[in-house]
């Protein structure tokens, strides 16, 4: 059995979960995102991009539907060698994390990122036009994102904006991992 690192990331609205995610795969880990299943239902005759609102309706759908555990099973399918190390970006529900250290066992670090409400709105409105910071922050598939700091093996305020900070707790996460 592989010993690959497996790194899940959570955290709410704009607390960098794919900044963190990305600088991880820049270091050679596989990546994929849950809103990349997710995704798979959209309909590109509406147009190239789906909005926030829509991926924030359709995850619930999925919830409802499918369940956590089914829509991370198709995300798994976004990872070439789940032998190899690779990121979740995206975890939103404790059946995200469970899933995955079901799966994968002591390989799984979770981190949860955190940042302050005025940092967080900042970024948010840097980026997304369609939806407003506070609908999205509290859209209902976002009501456990908080409470997965209690089980995540390493959380980080991602308040600085800082890189090199973001990087450095990386690096000694996957150290330890």
């Amino acid at each position: 059995m592989s010993d690959a690192p497996v790194i899940i990331i959570s955290g709410q609205v704009a607390a960098g979960k794919t900044r963190a995610a990305k600088m991880l795969r820049e270091r050679g880990f596989q990546y994929a995102r849950i809103s990349q299943a997710i995704r798979t239902r959209w309909d590109p005759a509406l147009g190239e991009k789906p909005p926030r609102s829509w991926y924030q309706e359709m995850g619930m759908k999925l919830h409802r539907e499918i369940g956590q555990r089914a829509l991370c099973q198709e995300t798994m399918s976004l990872i070439d060698n789940a032998a190899a190390s690779f990121v979740i970006d995206g975890a939103r529900w404790h059946d995200d994390v469970a899933f995955f250290r079901d799966q994968y066992g002591a390989r799984v670090t979770h981190i949860h990122l955190t940042a302050a409400d005025e940092v967080r709105k900042r970024r948010f409105a840097a980026r997304d036009k369609n939806v407003d910071f506070e609908e999205a922050d509290g859209d209902e598939v976002e009501r456990e994102v908080s409470a997965l700091s209690t089980e995540a093996d390493a959380v980080f305020d991602n308040s600085a904006d800082d890189p090199a900070r973001l990087e450095a707790f990386l690096s000694s996460v996957v150290k330890r991992g």
